[in-house]
Parts: C-alpha cells; structure tokens; sequence
C-alpha cells in the first residue's frame, strides 16, 4: 500500500491520570523551570512555553479545576504547517491559551494542517471537535479509540447505566452507587466530538520535517493509546503511557479490555526498551531517563498486586468484593479512604479490580459469583 500524502507522511499499516495514588519518582531527570508535577495545579501558573527541540514546542494548556493543573500539548513544525499532538479539553480558557501560543510563535490556528490525538480522554481529545471548525485540520488517532467514542460520549446515559450494574456487581454500598457512577459526568461536557479522518494500528510513520515518528500502540491507560518516537533523534511522546512523577491511571470497567493491566504493562516493557533519550509526557515536565522511569512503574504495579493479595490473606478463605478490598488498600500519603472524593473512589475501585483481574488471570485469586455480587479470595495453592 502506498503511503497517504498530506504534509505528514503515514507509511503502510502495521479510553486519566490516577488522581488517588500518587507515588513521586526519584529516578529521572526533569527539565525545565518547573520543578514538580504538580506545580501548575489549580490557581497556579502554567509551565512556560518552550521549544524543547528544533521544531517542536511545548505548549501548556490549563486543566481548570483538576488537580493535574495543565496537559501538555506539542507543536511540530511539518513541510506544510504544523502537527499539534493532543489539545487539551473543550473549554473556553483552554482554547484561549492555545490560540495565545500560537499567537506568540507568530503562528494562526489554520496553519495547525495535522493533529494526532494519543487517546480520546477528555484532557487530551475534548478540543479536538472545535480545533477542526476553526483550522480544518486533519485528525488521527488510534483504531480502537475510535470505536470508543459513541459509547463513551455519545451514548453517555447507556454507559452510566451500565457503569452503575457494574459497580453494584462489585460490591459498591447502595448509598455510594450514585456518587461513583457520576463522578466523571463532568468530564464529559467538556469534550466536543469529533471523527477521525485516519484511523491508526500503531507501525505507521509520521514524518514532520526533520522528524520521523513511529506510532506505538502502547495499550492499559486507555486500549488505543499511542506513544510517537522517533529514533534517530531519540525522542519519545509519551501521552500519558509514562508520566515522570505520577502513575497513569489503569482501570478495569465495564466497557474496558479484559485485561488492561496486562496489556499496561507489556508494553511498557517494550517502551522501557526504546532509546529515548528525551521524553515528552502528557503531564509534568519533560524529562531524562526513560528505563528507570519505567522500571519505577513496574515496581510500583507490583507493590500493588502484592497489597492485593496480602489484604486477602489475613482472612483466608474469607472473599472480598472489588469495593471491600480497595477500601482497604492505601490511596494517599495523607489522605485515609474517607478523604476521597466520589471521582477518585470510582478511579480507585477500577484500579484496584486492574489488579485483581491480573491476579485472577494468574491463578492467584479465585473469583466467585454469587447473591448478585462478584468476590475474591486468594487461590487455596498460594
């Protein structure tokens, strides 16, 4: 098949971030002025705009309200115009900072010819509907993510419905149900649909002047999630596959793959083996030492399988819902399972039962069905 032509070049074929546990990483180096994650949270300055490489540009944009304070968005310069990789959410503030930007690279939204979306969570894709009102630019993004939209945001009322069984089936208290399910309504206005011209597999290559990107599949954060690296210049996008001081949230929920962590963590081995001298994150700063940063996550995942099973062995033969457990697992340095909001308890819940389902694929949990509700206890050979 030969490659499609419009400036950048895609070669032949080949869903947030858990605002609950927030481990802080030692390992890698970050650039920039900003020190910290989580130092453009709410009320906050905005990291300052940076061109991070000849021809590629981080633009922050405000998350107004969400703790993560800003997502990075990454301006390339390509032959024709310019790729935008991710916008940010459909909000007033957010599009105001994009267009000043732009405005201050002496660079108009029209001449924005390509954006690649690494994966349909608000805070990456909600712009995306009104990025190509206003600059009719070309919009790519993941196969799967694409099969994702009518049912997350089309279909919304469906899914809730389907989201508040689910949660009831595992175990979640009546009076917490609704407080769970709708945490994340609010999300979902501020994301404007929109189709992709181009659906991806992961194998293509996006050429951008001096830039040639590899698109990755990197499935668990979201199943379409892509990651861009370009291997002779050593750079990685990683949306928010690998986060420098943050795990990215990896859930298991009604509409998910079966096993997303599994999926999460294969390949983040694979990405852990890339020679990125430089990583480009959907949150936090840029930063250096991509193989500590992933062998930090692994690490992380596997303290939490190990929580998991050590919870459910100071009861044996006692089986737990997914509620019961992760109301007993740890979720802050600070915070105590009370403290959490009904958004960050359902993050919780659909983490924690990431973690389960893995165990159980590995034989080391039992599940078992029974008066309208899933439990879990650990395997009698443990």
């Amino acid at each position: 098949m030969e490659p499609a032509r419009y400036g950048l070049v895609m070669s032949a074929w080949a869903s947030s971030v858990s605002y609950a546990a927030l481990p802080v990483s030692e390992s890698p180096t970050v650039l920039g002025k900003v020190p910290q994650a989580f130092s453009s949270g709410p009320g906050q300055a905005l990291p300052e705009r940076a061109e991070l490489m000849p021809g590629i540009w981080r633009l922050p944009l405000p998350l107004r309200d969400s703790p993560l304070g800003h997502v990075n968005t990454y301006l390339v310069r390509t032959d024709d115009g310019y790729l935008l990789v991710d916008c940010g959410w459909d909000t007033a503030d957010t599009l105001r900072a994009l267009e000043g930007h732009l405005r201050a690279l002496d660079i108009r939204l029209p001449d924005v010819r390509h954006l690649v979306i690494t994966h349909i969570r608000p805070d990456h894709y909600g712009l995306a509907g009104r990025l190509r009102e206003i600059s009719s630019a070309d919009l790519s993004f993941h196969r799967l993510e694409r099969l994702y939209i009518e049912s997350r945001y089309v279909d919304a009322d469906e899914l809730l419905s389907e989201m508040r069984e689910w949660l009831r089936l595992n175990g979640t208290p009546p009076d917490e149900l609704d407080r769970l399910n709708r945490g994340s309504v609010s999300m979902m206005e501020r994301v404007q649909i929109a189709f992709p011209d181009r659906t991806l597999d992961g194998g293509e290559e996006i050429t951008c002047g001096r830039y040639a990107f590899r698109v990755i599949w990197t499935p668990g954060h979201s199943a379409g999630h892509i990651c861009l690296y370009d291997a002779r210049n050593k750079v990685l996008l990683s949306g928010d596959h690998v986060l420098p001081h943050i795990t990215p949230s990896v859930g298991l929920h009604v509409r998910t793959t079966s096993n997303p962590l599994a999926d999460y963590l294969d390949s983040l081995q694979l990405i852990g083996r890339l020679e990125a001298e430089l990583v480009l994150p959907g949150h936090g700063d840029p930063f250096r030492g991509l193989p500590a940063r992933t062998d930090e996550l692994l690490a992380h995942h596997q303290r939490r399988l190990d929580e998991v099973i050590e919870l459910l062995s100071r009861r044996p033969g006692v089986a737990l819902s997914g509620y019961e457990i992760t109301a007993r697992m740890r979720w802050s340095r600070r915070r105590t399972w009370d403290d959490l909001s009904g958004f960050e308890r359902r993050m919780a819940v659909t983490e924690a039962l990431a973690h389960i389902e893995l165990l159980h694929a590995r034989g080391k949990l039992q599940k078992r069905y029974g008066d309208g509700e899933i439990t879990y206890l650990v395997s009698e050979l443990e």
